[in-house]
């Protein structure tokens, strides 16, 4: 049987981000991924844009993901937040916030495959291509992972293989699932004017809309947040008066939608194990938290395991995790459902801009809204300060 310190499940952003956070510990790390060497060729042909918090940028440059690629990265310099046919607004700005930039835009593609090859040339990390993991053992000193080849032993087992986690089943952990009426449509979008590193989020009776500036001064892509049999004939003509001159938009190509869903584990630690990403929590994707949550999670995991490298499967620590980790996540759940929710609620009528209105004008409010946003709110893990 192999032994190792670390397995983990999936070698997805947050599992190979987790692994790069605890490389040179003297630890061993394994990573289990199913769809080697698939990973990296469906990842090139993948042209979802990833919004990058600035935790999540301070995070990457700890780990030597940064430099690899910030030439692909567009800098958010500020975030207008509106309703249409409403007064009011709320913006976020780097100025205001005393940071470069309130986060970055980098293609999916680039970031994976960066996360890929920085692992992939840790002495102490090795991703293994294996075809399914049978079942999973844990008692309170170690994991025992079965595969379609063999039975690896490790103190600590990692589950981040996803929404539709196999391991979190095996594991036995429970999850809600909350289904919407909603899919989410990607548009590319081509600008007759420069975007001015603007990310803009407008909430409509056709749904909402967010803009990702991207590399390149005219280019941007559109989340689309809409019900499912909605349907609108001319797409260019109600986007450009939707933004109401805000942008400049001269095309709009339509290149991918999925439907919309929120996944919430039970929980997220049982003995010698725990729950990572999306395995963890899979979120309503209004205001791009997704995997900048994810990795804020490994973090703050490989910060607390600091103080047990011997004994990795201490379930005190990880426990200890979990309560931490639970209160930013209810801070982030709490400013999704919220963005969504009170534009749904019919008794507000007028009020709505008025929130808004008044959200902008209570600057404590505001900043800690962006600084949650951004990533760095509270006690900040080690690697959300930069160092490793």
């Amino acid at each position: 049987m192999q032994k190792t310190n670390i397995i983990i499940a999936g070698a997805g952003l947050v599992g190979l981000s987790f692994a790069l956070c605890m490389k040179n510990r003297g630890l061993s790390i394994e990573i289990l991924e199913t769809h080697l060497p698939d990973i990296l060729t469906q990842s090139k042909s993948d042209s979802r844009p990833i919004s990058l918090s600035f935790g999540s940028i301070r995070i990457l440059k700890a780990i030597n993901v940064w430099d690899k690629i910030s030439d692909f990265a567009c800098p958010i310099l500020s975030v207008h937040v509106s309703e249409q046919n409403r007064f009011g607004f709320t913006e976020f700005s780097a100025e205001e916030q005393k940071v470069s930039a309130l986060g970055y835009v980098v293609p999916f593609a680039k970031l994976q495959s960066a996360l890929y090859f920085e692992a992939a040339a840790q002495s102490d990390i090795n991703i293994r291509a294996i075809k399914l993991i049978e079942k999973i053992k844990c008692d309170e000193h170690s994991a025992i992972i079965t595969t379609d080849e063999n039975e690896m032993h490790s103190d600590l087992f990692v589950a981040a293989d996803g929404t539709n986690s196999t391991c979190r089943d095996l594991l036995g952990i429970s999850f809600s699932e909350k289904e919407y009426d909603d899919i989410a449509k990607i548009f590319q979008l081509e600008l007759s004017e420069n975007h001015t590193n603007t990310a803009y989020e407008r909430f409509t009776k056709f749904g909402v809309l967010a803009v990702l500036p991207l590399h390149g001064k005219n280019k941007a892509q559109l989340v689309w947040t809409m019900k499912k049999k909605q349907e609108c004939e001319n797409i260019l003509e109600f986007l450009q008066n939707t933004f109401e001159g805000r942008l400049s938009i001269q095309d709009a190509k339509e290149i991918a939608q999925f439907p919309l869903k929120t996944i919430i584990a039970e929980k997220q630690i049982t003995q010698s194990a725990v729950l990572l990403g999306n395995s963890a929590h899979t979120i309503y994707p209004v205001a791009a938290q997704g995997f900048n949550l994810g990795l804020h999670d490994a973090a703050l995991l490989s910060d607390i395991l600091l103080e047990v490298k011997n004994n990795l499967s201490d379930f005190s620590i990880l426990k200890k995790y979990e309560t931490q980790v639970s209160k930013h996540q209810r801070a982030i759940f709490c400013i999704t459902d919220n963005l969504t929710s009170v534009f749904e609620l019919p008794l507000i009528g007028s009020l709505r801009g008025l929130g808004l209105l008044t959200t902008d004008l209570i600057s404590p409010m505001k900043n800690k809204l962006a600084k949650r946003t951004m990533g760095i709110a509270e006690k900040m893990p080690r690697l959300l300060r930069g160092h490793l």
